[in-house]
């Protein structure tokens, strides 16, 4: 029976999606070259670049040796920096273009394990024609490589979830995934050790599997441990900036409440200039101290900073709160959407899967709660998770309306009368 929108149908065939995609990482690809590769450098790259110049992970290479950025990020950028020396940026830039380019496959992949194959193909629509993500693999920053990372561990996850009892094949790899997601974002780590432990409770894992797990898990994580315990004698298990990121939680510009700004902008300019000769163990010491102080009685401040941290998550960061500029104000009006949307989806899946209702809002307070004690300056972090909104909200608008369905009208009625089968997404 033909559809009566044949060409909504259309779209949702893989090979249609495929040609949207080739055509938007050569426009990716376009955009950077005709504009000069504009996205900016940060400690990692610093760290990258002393790596392969003077052989010392340091991000000041007058101070020494850093434990200031887990290595996973430096380590990528610095085979660039080796390999292709002057023009190290640009190619970067044009392998994350490449990297973000297998995402939304990596997203469909995800969606045809529980046979949603189109609402998959939905979701990697949405992550394509997202301008913030068209841009964001300009900007040498660890989102990038982090992405397609943690779907790599999800997909791992859910082929043991999904069978009887994981093979240890799976388990062993699933270790090599959490490994390299642990050495990537110190954020997803609760996330994972309570997914991890799910896997246990649930009997999908047996203790031997779970022991091979974080043996192998540990086994790819340690290097970082020892090496840091070797140079600083010292145990620092994830990276050295605790109580600078409450420290710059408590100064002005990153800040809409002005309760909040307990820290002067002179105080922070010292501390800024301070970093470049003060090794950052001794920077602990000194942001701890400055936070205790202004903190003591206000206990108050805490809550509100927390509560407006996770606004400016889920909103813009103060930089661009008040910025009238037609980019900004067209983010602002997308996150409130997107927002909204995410609400309508997690609704429909507290009425259809009730489990995953669970585990979305878990992710979504895994990836809030830090920025709550910490600070929210910068948009990269609701980028890390913005692509499960997509998915979310593609699985409602499939599911909940009839513009994206197979079947319309009478055909509804043979559908009705046919046995279920599972997508593909070729049709």
């Amino acid at each position: 029976m033909v559809s009566k929108f044949p060409g909504k149908i259309k779209l949702l065939n893989l090979r249609v999606f495929l040609i949207f995609s080739i055509l938007v990482l050569a426009a990716k690809i376009s955009y950077s070259i005709f504009s000069g590769f504009p996205g900016g450098t940060y400690e990692d790259w610093d760290i990258a670049q002393n790596l392969v110049k003077y052989g010392v992970y340091s991000e000041f290479i007058t101070i020494g040796p850093t434990a200031y950025k887990l290595p996973a990020y430096p380590l990528f950028l610095s085979c660039f920096i080796w390999l292709f020396g002057d023009f190290a940026k640009e190619a970067v830039v044009l392998v994350q273009h490449c990297i973000l380019f297998l995402v939304p496959l990596q997203i469909i992949g995800l969606f045809r394990v529980f046979h949603k194959t189109r609402a998959g193909i939905l979701a990697a629509y949405l992550f394509i024609f997202s301008p913030f993500y068209f841009y964001y693999s300009n900007v040498l920053e660890i989102t990038n490589i982090f992405i397609p990372v943690f779907l790599l561990w999800i997909r791992q996850f859910l082929r043991i979830y999904m069978s009887r009892a994981g093979s240890y094949k799976d388990i062993l790899l699933l270790g090599v995934f959490t490994g390299v997601l642990f050495l990537t974002q110190v954020i997803v780590v609760p996330l994972v050790l309570l997914l991890l432990t799910g896997l246990l409770f649930m009997r999908k894992m047996r203790l031997y599997g779970a022991v091979l797990l974080l043996g192998s898990a540990a086994l790819l994580y340690s290097p970082w441990v020892i090496r840091n315990y070797v140079i600083f004698d010292k145990v620092i298990l994830t990276k050295t900036p605790f109580w600078q990121n409450i420290y710059l939680s408590l100064i002005p510009p990153v800040n809409v409440c002005d309760s909040v700004k307990l820290i002067s902008a002179q105080h922070d300019l010292y501390t800024f200039q301070l970093r470049k000769t003060v090794d950052e163990f001794e920077m602990e010491k000194i942001y701890r101290t400055e936070v205790l102080r202004v903190l003591e009685n206000r206990e108050e401040v805490i809550v509100l900073k927390a509560l407006q941290n996770a606004g400016l998550l889920w909103y813009v960061p103060t930089r661009y709160f008040y910025d009238p500029s037609a980019a900004v104000v067209a983010r602002k009006i997308f996150v409130i959407l997107l927002n909204l949307l995410t609400l309508f989806a997690l609704f429909h899946l507290w009425r259809r899967y009730r489990l995953l209702f669970w585990v979305s809002l878990l992710l979504f307070g895994a990836f809030t709660a830090p920025y709550m004690i910490g600070h929210a300056a910068n948009m990269r972090f609701k980028l890390d998770f913005e692509w499960y909104q997509y998915s979310l909200i593609a699985l409602f608008l499939y599911e909940r309306t009839g513009l994206f369905r197979m079947n319309y009208g009478k055909t509804k009625k043979v559908a009705a009368q046919s046995p279920a089968k599972p997508e593909s997404g070729n049709h």
